[in-house]
């Protein structure tokens, strides 16, 4: 007891200071104010619990943008298997448009089906580039389906394991693709140069076609690798070859290859029928 006594002899000044402080707070933002009707002190009430409050929006903000930045990659494969479903769809009703369904005339319902795929290698600074994806047989997969991203063509698969897939890249020395001008429909072949991974070649476009910077350039349908109409790249620029009566064309991608994340593997449910006849039809005419 005299322990305590001695210590507020000692600190007297400071104990009274901090009293004095703690009711004066007290009467600013909780008492009333003086007079005969007693108001109480809204403005500094206000004022006090505002600025709680902004405090606490600020904690919470920051909580929740750190939140949402480690769950970017559930977010991300959300969206891929939402678009997946959308591109689905959307071939669903293309095919519905362009041949109407007869029951049990066609056991496939629709043409192509898209498997969403996330990409967990990736190369685009070799002369022959590749991709591996993280599904195999046992999801679907098999040699030959094309792949896209959302933005564009990407490749084709050339491997399958059970579980992993590799993917031959547009960004390849020897990939071909058959593509054509969205403006007019003429064909050509989109081949890469090994230098830039932004860029590839459009070939065999006749001179007597127009062709602007801006054009652009879309997979022709004519394999049964990739749908009509997706998306490969726009015309950066325009080359005559005046002895060869054809334009070269450089395309711009429009695939980013140094962000590629998520893919689409692209079935075409009708192409083991379409490769059959044509390959018959080929056999038929040859005499073999």
């Amino acid at each position: 007891m005299y322990g305590i006594i001695a210590f507020f002899r000692r600190h007297y000044f400071a104990v009274l200071f901090v009293a004095l402080e703690f009711f004066c707070l007290y009467f600013i933002f909780l008492g009333r104010a003086p007079g005969k009707d007693g108001r109480e002190n809204y403005y500094q009430q206000a004022r006090f619990v505002n600025s709680a409050n902004s405090v606490a929006g600020s904690v919470y903000k920051t909580y929740s943008d750190i939140t949402s930045y480690f769950n970017l990659k559930t977010v991300n494969e959300r969206l891929a298997e939402e678009n997946m479903q959308l591109h689905n769809d959307l071939a669903s009703i293309n095919d519905t448009v362009k041949r109407p369904k007869v029951p049990h005339a066609n056991p496939y319902g629709e043409q192509f089906n898209f498997i969403a795929a996330a990409v967990i290698d990736n190369s685009t600074n070799q002369a022959s580039n590749y991709l591996t994806l993280d599904i195999g047989k046992k999801q679907g997969i098999g040699e030959g389906m094309g792949v896209i991203s959302p933005s564009g063509v990407v490749g084709v698969v050339i491997s399958v394991s059970d579980h992993y897939s590799v993917v031959m890249s547009i960004l390849h020395k020897n990939y071909q693709l058959s593509a054509m001008l969205k403006k007019g429909g003429t064909f050509g072949t989109i081949t890469w140069k090994g230098d830039d991974y932004r860029f590839a070649t459009l070939s065999q476009i006749p001179m007597s076609e127009t062709v602007l910077v801006g054009d652009s350039i879309i997979s022709s349908g004519y394999s049964t690798i990739y749908p009509k109409g997706i998306s490969i790249g726009v015309v950066e620029k325009v080359e005559p070859i005046p002895t060869q009566y054809f334009y070269t064309i450089k395309v711009r991608l429009s695939t980013n290859f140094k962000k590629l994340r998520y893919v689409y593997v692209v079935s075409d449910l009708m192409r083991q029928e379409r490769t059959e006849l044509e390959d018959n039809a080929i056999k038929a005419t040859s005499g073999k």
